[in-house]
């Protein structure tokens, strides 16, 4: 029987499946719901058009997080997507953590000077800031993240990359980013940001941690986009020391 859900369901699934899972491990696992039935590694090849080695890696990958059952032996093993409730909860837990995190930033507000921490609500308002405190940039200034939500950056920015880049060549702001797989092959092969990534696996896709010479920002993406801002010249050298540890284990 193949999975039915609502449009609700639907989008608590595919925030599921971006709480943890590989961008190849997802395509299989979406692939075996949406069949139904178990499927052999040459079904889920053509089913997917990956390539071999990534539908075995997604396969390890989905067993070890018990999403998948097997059945048969060998060459007539076969695979089934198991129930997406595990994913569902997953999606809940950091739903709920990354509420829980801003309640606590919310907090921190209370108690600190007007105006050390900002919080910007929408993609509209986190667009428009993002610009405006680049616009505020001195030259030469540096623009460190630790990532792993950089594609959801793409697709929020789409259609204004090319003025944010332009912005930042004129400003001669240095980019480096860490990710952890897809965005860091995006940012070295198909972006227009000119920029050094490096890799750390698993480093999680639901937040973007901005440090910037005077500031420290949290760029949120699930479960609704928002950017809370620490306006704070130690915070922000605190982050970037933990950046240059990072950085430095990362894989080029």
């Amino acid at each position: 029987m193949t999975y039915k859900n609502s449009t609700r369901e639907h989008r608590n699934l595919e925030n599921g499946l971006k709480a943890g899972l590989s961008a190849k491990a997802s395509s299989v696992y979406l692939a075996l719901l949406e069949a139904g039935i178990p499927l052999s590694p040459k079904s889920l090849i053509t089913k997917t058009s990956l390539h071999r080695q990534y539908v075995y890696d997604a396969i390890h990958e989905l067993e070890e997080r018990r999403l998948i059952v097997n059945s048969g032996a060998k060459r007539s093993i076969k695979y089934q997507a198991a129930s997406p409730e595990r994913l569902l909860q997953e999606a809940e837990r950091q739903r709920l953590d990354a509420e829980d995190g801003v309640r606590s930033l919310m907090r921190l507000y209370d108690r600190s000077p007007a105006g050390v921490v900002e919080i910007i609500r929408g993609s509209r308002a986190c667009i428009e800031a993002e610009f405006q405190i680049l616009r505020e940039a001195k030259i030469g200034d540096f623009l460190d993240i630790v990532g792993g939500a950089g594609m959801h950056f793409v697709e929020l920015f789409e259609g204004r990359i090319e003025e944010w880049e332009a912005l930042r060549k004129e400003k001669k702001v240095k980019l480096r980013y860490i990710g952890s797989g897809e965005d860091v092959e995006h940012n070295k092969t198909r972006s227009l940001i000119e920029n050094e990534s490096r890799t750390i696996p698993n480093i999680g896709e639901i937040v973007n941690v901005c440090v910037r010479p005077e500031s420290v920002s949290f760029n949120i993406y699930v479960p609704e986009i928002m950017t809370v801002r620490i306006r704070n010249a130690d915070a922000a050298k605190s982050q970037r020391a933990l950046f240059e540890i990072l950085w430095n284990v990362a894989k080029p």
